[in-house]
């Protein structure tokens, strides 16, 4: 059975771990490098075309307010994405997943 919409999940987590990450590091958070960083740290959506999901997962955080667009991105960079202080409420269910971030580098 699926979860409602609008609800945060392991997955929601994870990415809003990795955004929290990347910009501890002054690292941009965007969706393919969120996504190489859920593939190859823990293990989910593997395959090249689940890249969308990582998108629908990001529109779902940034409408519930939990991360933002970053203001002035790069023109590089489609889209940046960074955590809210919303976001940062939420530090306490993402942290378990900020452990395997730091023992590994963040693509």
């Amino acid at each position: 059975m699926p979860k409602p919409k609008g609800t945060c999940g392991a997955t929601k987590m994870k990415i809003l771990a990795v955004i929290y990450t990347h910009q501890k590091l002054g690292k941009l958070s965007y969706g393919y490098n969120i996504w190489l960083c859920l593939k190859n740290n823990f293990y989910v959506y593997m395959n090249d075309s689940d890249i969308r999901n990582v998108y629908h997962h990001l529109n779902d955080l940034s409408k519930l307010g939990y991360i933002s667009k970053c203001p002035g991105a790069s023109i590089d960079v489609k889209q940046c994405y960074m955590i809210t202080e919303e976001g940062n409420a939420l530090k306490s269910r993402f942290d378990p997943f900020l452990t395997i971030l730091e023992s590994c580098v963040v693509a």
